[in-house]
């Protein structure tokens, strides 16, 4: 509280050491206010107004930052509806005849049909099947020696699991994340087949090895891109916190883990110090030291913080600037011509008027009036904070606006890096820094593969096989 004129003239009457001891209360009872300000804003955030992660949040029922749309929820009219499909030749028919009569039980049995339904069952099959190669040996007449077939590439035991057989546990422990023990009770049950949960590590580690090349072409490729998303999360290998980093575009994915954070795991992975487009991020200091890219923000935070201060001190601003940013991408999204309704300097205009207003909700703090003492560097409010970062990174955070390649927010890479949370949430993280490995360039090819529209199934058979996918 900052004393009136008249009480700033009698502490002025005061000695030293009491004008000392009003300020020193002054000081603490205005840091209380901001810290119980800043507590209360604290206990009102969630994953819904925040960067907090749902597993963090206590349970709230979801709220959405999108606006309605008006239109019912499921299928829209002109969607092409999918079904199981009739199959002209089935693999087995079996015929059911009517012998007796449902009505008077007469014998129908000599009786010829008149009509005929059929109804398809689609299943599956599930039975192992083992593959005996046998190699000849024969002697040449010409120089009496003897001669050996070789056995097919692959094949380099006297007893082994196919590529198939692996391909799918590698899919269902990578891709679905079954441990490994349950995945060998798996085996056992369904494909009565028996495997232990070493041999299943040997087969992830196998197709991790495999994918040196296919990891090497994604980061040529994403090198090339004109716009990249990038994210970070943590992780843990060996009971230690360490950090995964995403880089991805539309085609796309690379996966590694690292021991830090910033500027160093970005050099030694070594994708954004050769990156020349646009990087897509959110506001970590690291991204702005590769200055020969351009940045664009991801505007899904922004709106989040927005909500979180707006949840907590019902300022105006907050919702003005969400309307902005939401009015500016839906009429991108209606690929409107220049936005014609509204015109690129005038959004432009409007964002600064928004900033104005914002500032003015949320002055600087003033120093203390008591003569003599001394203040430290003043705390700012996260709205402050906000408002300063969203007038320095202007061109960054509207860049969707001129640039129509870049899109609005960085919901790509948070995609490419949700399953090492799912991952995580099963596992608790990884036991060795080779398992930690294997699971980000399994999971960058996975990944990869279903930008491209391949089968999971299929790119992992191929990798196993010895001939990958995405390679020179």
């Amino acid at each position: 509280m900052i004393p009136t004129p008249e009480v700033g003239r009698e502490i002025e009457c005061c000695s030293p050491a009491v004008r000392q001891y009003f300020g020193d209360i002054q000081a603490e009872n205005e840091r209380l206010i901001h810290e119980n300000a800043e507590l209360k804003a604290r206990l009102k955030q969630d994953c819904t107004n925040s960067s907090q992660p749902p597993s963090a949040s206590p349970f709230v029922k979801p709220k959405s930052l999108r606006t309605k749309s008006g239109r019912k929820p499921g299928g829209q009219p002109g969607h092409r509806g999918h079904t199981l499909a009739m199959k002209e030749t089935p693999d087995e028919v079996k015929e059911h005849q009517v012998d007796i009569c449902s009505h008077c039980g007469g014998d129908l049995s000599g009786e010829a049909a008149q009509s005929s339904r059929t109804r398809q069952v689609v299943d599956v099959k599930i039975i192992p099947v083992v593959i005996q190669h046998a190699v000849q040996s024969k002697i040449c007449p010409v120089c009496g020696k003897k001669t050996t077939a070789a056995f097919p590439q692959g094949v380099d035991h006297y007893i082994q699991y196919g590529d198939t057989f692996r391909a799918v546990m590698v899919y269902l422990n990578q891709g679905n994340f079954i441990p490994f023990d349950r995945l060998a009770d798996l085996s056992r049950d369904i494909f009565k087949t028996s495997v232990s949960p070493g041999t299943l590590v040997n087969m992830v580690q196998k197709c991790g090895e495999s994918l040196k090349n296919s990891m090497a072409y994604i980061k040529y490729h994403l090198k090339q891109s004109s716009v990249l998303h990038c994210d970070e999360t943590g992780t843990r290998v060996k009971g230690k916190n360490r950090w995964l980093h995403c880089a991805g575009n539309a085609w796309f994915t690379y996966l590694e883990t690292h021991a830090q954070r910033g500027s160093k795991a970005t050099a030694d992975i070594g994708i954004l110090p050769h990156f020349t487009g646009t990087i897509v991020h959110d506001f970590w200091k690291s991204y702005f030291n590769y200055m020969d890219c351009r940045h664009a923000i991801c505007n899904a935070h922004i709106l989040r913080e927005l909500q979180g201060i707006k949840d907590a001190n019902s300022q105006v601003w907050p919702d003005c600037m969400q309307n902005l940013l939401l009015d500016i991408k839906h009429s991108l999204e209606e690929k409107e011509e220049a936005l014609k309704l509204k015109p690129f300097g005038k959004l432009g205009k409007y964002y600064d008027d928004i900033l104005e207003l914002g500032e003015k909700e949320n002055p600087f703090p003033r120093k203390s009036l008591t003569p003599g003492h001394k203040r430290g560097k003043q705390a700012r409010s996260k709205a402050r904070n906000l408002l300063d970062r969203m007038r320095l990174y202007k061109p960054d955070i509207l860049r969707f606006m001129y640039d129509l390649q870049v899109p609005f927010d960085n919901n790509l890479a948070e995609r490419d890096i949700r399953m090492s949370k799912v991952k995580q949430k099963i596992s608790g993280g990884f036991r060795s820094d080779q398992g930690c490995a294997d699971f980000d360039r399994i999971r960058s090819y996975i990944a990869t593969a279903i930008k491209q529209k391949i089968s999971v199934f299929a790119a992992l058979h191929a990798a196993i096989s010895g001939r990958p996918f995405f390679t020179a």
